[in-house]
């Protein structure tokens, strides 16, 4: 990735620990029309953390069913390789593994049927608050043709009722 210089005025600096944040995680996606995705890999010179390939039969997942692909896709993701809360670290882990591939990465891009996104998900802790996005990353997805997307989720405290007015386990 191309340095960028450090920065004194952003409100939210970087915090592995994200407060609001149960859980987060980024994937470059790259749906490869009729190219194999061993063709991705090959280009890119980067293993993916999974692939589907279409008509074949995948892992047996956790209720005992293995699904036959539908497409060939590509996939880099960094839940299980980035620990920290803070979205900006997977996304950089994301932009600092294909980086170094950005010639490949957009000649990809040009390919029929190919088409690549950086699908994001944050789990809120409390039903509330959210990622932030600094320019670096936003620049550095543009350097990429890369749209990022981020799905919100928060399924609750099952333990505890829902009380109106009560926030971030106020009232206690």
């Amino acid at each position: 990735m191309k340095e960028t210089r450090a920065v004194q005025s952003r409100l939210t600096p970087i915090d592995d620990n994200y407060q609001t944040c149960e859980r987060t995680a980024a994937t470059l996606r790259i749906s490869t029309g009729a190219v194999h995705p061993e063709k991705v890999t090959e280009l890119l010179g980067v293993n993916p953390t999974r692939v589907t390939i279409l008509g074949e039969r995948g892992p047996v997942n956790s209720v005992g069913i293995a699904r036959v692909g539908k497409h060939n896709v590509w996939l880099l993701v960094s839940e299980g390789v980035v620990t920290s809360k803070d979205l900006r670290r997977h996304i950089d882990w994301i932009i600092d593994t294909v980086y170094p591939s950005k010639e490949a990465l957009l000649r990809l891009q040009e390919l029929p049927e190919v088409k690549m996104d950086v699908s994001c998900v944050w789990w809120s802790r409390y039903g509330d608050g959210g990622p932030t996005l600094w320019p670096e990353q936003m620049s550095h997805l543009v350097e990429l043709n890369l749209e990022i997307s981020i799905a919100f989720s928060f399924y609750g405290d099952e333990a505890e009722p829902d009380v109106p007015g009560k926030k971030n386990g106020a009232g206690k």
